[in-house]
């Protein structure tokens, strides 16, 4: 019986010893675990900063490339306004000019009046042909004054001036509305303004070369986060522009769908190859020579329309053009956004 009870006690001995160092080894792969967990953690906050950093130096640099636009959109009217206004000074100038030269006349008509007190028949001779040149002057003056294009001139180049400066603030307008700088966070957004908001910031890149057809439907609006809604059209131009090099047309087409509203950007340029279709929206990847663009445009309009609970399609064919599809809930939804969806056309 003592035999027995040795026997089971050193089976228990040996039992707590080999469960000893199970937990022990359990504790020490459990660090080791929560060692490499802290590790990964801290590899994916540096990551997720330093994804939010590239992306906030390509917003900038998108900012750059819309303000190097907006320059040269401003400098175009402003130029011929400066133009015009110098012009006018030297119309009025000339003006002048013809004022004097009618004073002139005027004068010369008084003259003969001095001459009324001394006059003898060779001074009256003399007075007569005074006062018939001064008259003839005087008309000549007086018909220059009436039919001259100067006042008409000036007229008009004051109102292409007040034009150019009307160009100066709708594009003022239109770049206060494309940012939203006076509003933050989800607001109601009519999608159609918005594609024109998007189109007169990427004028500079379209102008003489890209035909613009709208086929702007009725839609309700919806609830969304403007400037970067706006951000989204403006890239999809601006990519659909490139893509088309020296001429193409842009068919842009809007319109009401079952809760939601979808926006359509349909270029004539040479496509998308089919082994490059699934890997447009990731980050990075981009068919331009190096220096020309970062990739993350299409990755930036991904994420932007996913964090709306929305969804963006692209249909695409070699030598005939691409199609963009941007879907938009008109009211965002809690659940978990969809994934953009890629058809090859």
């Amino acid at each position: 019986m003592d035999s027995i009870a040795l026997i089971a006690i050193l089976l228990l001995l040996a039992a707590a010893v080999v469960l000893g160092t199970a937990l022990f080894r359990f504790k020490r792969e459990n660090a080791a675990l929560e060692a490499e967990r802290a590790r990964i953690q801290s590899e994916l906050e540096r990551l997720q900063a330093g994804q939010a950093q590239v992306i906030h130096t390509t917003k900038l640099a998108s900012l750059g490339q819309m303000v190097a636009g907006v320059a040269h959109e401003l400098n175009t009217p402003l130029g011929f306004v400066r133009s015009n206004v110098e012009v006018v000074g030297e119309l009025f100038d000339d003006y002048q000019k013809l004022v004097g030269a009618y004073d002139q006349a005027v004068q010369q008509c008084l003259q003969p009046l001095e001459m009324l007190f001394g006059a003898d028949p060779e001074i009256a001779a003399r007075l007569l042909r005074h006062v018939e040149d001064a008259r003839r002057r005087l008309f000549e003056a007086r018909t220059a004054l009436v039919k001259s294009s100067l006042p008409g001139e000036a007229r008009d180049l004051l109102g292409d001036s007040a034009d150019g400066i009307g160009q100066l603030v709708e594009l003022v307008a239109n770049l206060k509305g494309f940012a939203r700088l006076d509003r933050d966070g989800m607001d109601a957004m009519d999608v159609n303004e918005g594609i024109e908001s998007a189109l007169n910031i990427a004028r500079h890149q379209l102008r003489d070369r890209i035909e613009i057809v709208r086929r702007l439907g009725e839609a309700p609006k919806v609830r969304c986060m403007p400037a970067q809604i706006n951000q989204v059209f403006l890239n999809l131009i601006t990519n659909a522009a490139q893509a088309m090099g020296e001429s193409g047309t842009l068919t842009i087409t809007s319109r009401a769908a079952k809760g939601q509203v979808e926006v359509s950007f349909a270029d004539t340029g040479s496509g998308i190859p089919d082994d490059v279709l699934p890997k447009i929206f990731d980050p990075f990847f981009t068919t331009k020579e190096p220096g020309e663009g970062t990739g993350l445009g299409l990755s930036i309009v991904h994420k932007i329309v996913k964090s709306h609970g929305g969804a963006i399609r692209v249909r695409s064919s070699v030598g005939k053009g691409t199609e963009f599809i941007v879907a938009l809930p008109v009211e965002p939804s809690r659940a978990a956004p969809t994934a953009a969806a890629v058809e090859a056309g």
